[in-house]
């Protein structure tokens, strides 16, 4: 387990990979509170990097609404305080149709799925 206090200091790491079934772009815009990340188009298993330092007050929250072409968009809180700080420095998630996948390091598989916010 992470020391608290090391948040403060360390740099996180987030990585969206696109993983949508049938090779289809996905199209991703992430932003926080303060920060929009922009627009960007992912190809099949490109990938969209950014770095942030998360807040004195554990506060930090990213999130990106998605999309590919079936015409609804979807979104989710691809960082969040509370839920990744213990867990990861360098998150990383593949997107599929049916939620995002976090990369679990003890099983070295994105196997922990979630459900896109409602």
């Amino acid at each position: 387990m992470k020391n608290p206090i090391d948040w403060i200091r360390a740099p996180t790491t987030v990585r969206v990979e696109n993983r949508v079934e049938g090779g289809a772009e996905l199209k991703l815009h992430c932003k926080s509170k303060d920060d929009d990340l922009g627009v960007r188009v992912l190809g099949t298993r490109d990938q969209f990097v950014f770095r942030f330092r998360p807040n004195l007050w554990g506060t930090t929250l990213f999130y990106c609404s998605m999309n590919w072409g079936e015409g609804q968009v979807h979104w989710f809180d691809i960082y969040i305080f509370y839920r990744d700080y213990r867990r990861c420095s360098n998150c990383q998630w593949v997107i599929r149709k049916n939620g995002p996948c976090y990369y679990d390091a003890g099983t070295r598989e994105f196997d922990i799925c979630y459900q896109w916010n409602r």
